[in-house]
């Protein structure tokens, strides 16, 4: 674990307008520790506490300083405030590494309170998934309560927030079992205009979802629930790929540039009552894998020197 880093990402969620109590909450530790694992003066070893706060947080070794101007988090975070704002249930369907997770995982973060709720699934059963939701919301549960208990404690959940907007993030949707995801269709009844929800999965999500209208029971409301329509993100432009690598650690915009021009590309139009089309590369894992590339060689090359 790079505890330096982790305590780089806390600052940063801070500076950018979470609370350490709030993030002290989310990790199950006491606001006391936290500080006192910021500062580095925590007196135990402070491993176990690192690793905690690391997951509470969602942070990973490779986890990216997040760029909020970049074309697919801009779209994320729209969808986010429309959702939370008026109480509506949204989905994104999208390519895997097009930044769905980061960007969800980065404004449950930075938000102040525990009205956001971040869930990042498996290949869960109905009562799996109920239960992992009532958990993540921080409610108390145990293996005897069935489905109908542990959908009332979720909704209870939610609903008690209403005056404070409260939002759902299920992110890697499209892994849930068929059961799991009809939960989906009384938690919104349940909850209906007093929670958003925003779920996302990769472009199969839309796929099957359209595939089950009609022949699998419950799939018709589902996508009604959603509207019919479902997000694609855009992915990220040369500006976008510029400023993600300058913020990665590659301070220089011409080698920012040589990896833009190595990247795949897809022109895209994006308004559509716009013509014009733009330049997108929508893979950002491979730029991660790129900058990481030129970043360790750097390191290398650097250490080669001070030898």
């Amino acid at each position: 674990m790079d505890k330096q880093a982790l305590k780089q990402y806390i600052d940063n969620l801070i500076s950018r307008g979470s609370s350490a109590a709030e993030l002290a909450r989310r990790c199950g530790v006491s606001d006391t520790s936290m500080s006192l694992f910021r500062t580095g003066k925590y007196s135990a070893s402070d491993d176990i506490l690192a690793e905690k706060i690391a997951a509470g947080l969602y942070f990973f070794e490779n986890s990216r300083n997040v760029v909020d101007t970049v074309t697919s988090y801009r779209q994320v975070k729209t969808a986010f405030v429309a959702a939370r704002s008026k109480s509506k249930w949204y989905c994104i369907s999208s390519r895997s590494g097009s930044g769905k997770t980061q960007s969800l995982i980065d404004l449950y973060n930075v938000c102040g309170d525990g009205s956001v709720i971040y869930l990042k699934c498996r290949k869960w059963s109905s009562h799996k998934f109920l239960t992992k939701l009532a958990t993540a919301m921080g409610e108390k549960v145990n293996r005897y309560m069935d489905n109908d208990e542990l959908l009332d404690i979720c909704a209870a959940h939610m609903n008690r927030m209403a005056d404070r907007h409260p939002i759902l993030l299920i992110d890697d949707a499209g892994k849930l079992t068929h059961s799991a995801m009809n939960c989906l269709i009384p938690l919104y009844d349940d909850t209906l205009g007093r929670m958003g929800c925003l779920v996302a999965g990769t472009e199969t999500l839309e796929r099957n979802i359209k595939r089950y209208v009609g022949r699998i029971e419950g799939y018709d409301e589902i996508d009604g629930r959603f509207g019919r329509n479902y997000i694609t993100l855009l992915g990220a432009t040369k500006k976008d790929v510029v400023s993600i690598c300058m913020a990665n650690g590659i301070p220089d915009k011409d080698m920012a540039e040589t990896i833009w021009g190595k990247l795949p590309k897809v022109k895209k139009q994006p308004n559509p009552e716009d013509p014009r089309t733009v330049w997108f590369s929508d893979d950002l894992r491979e730029l991660a894998s790129m900058i990481d590339d030129v970043v360790i060689r750097q390191e290398l090359s650097e250490g080669a020197m001070k030898v």
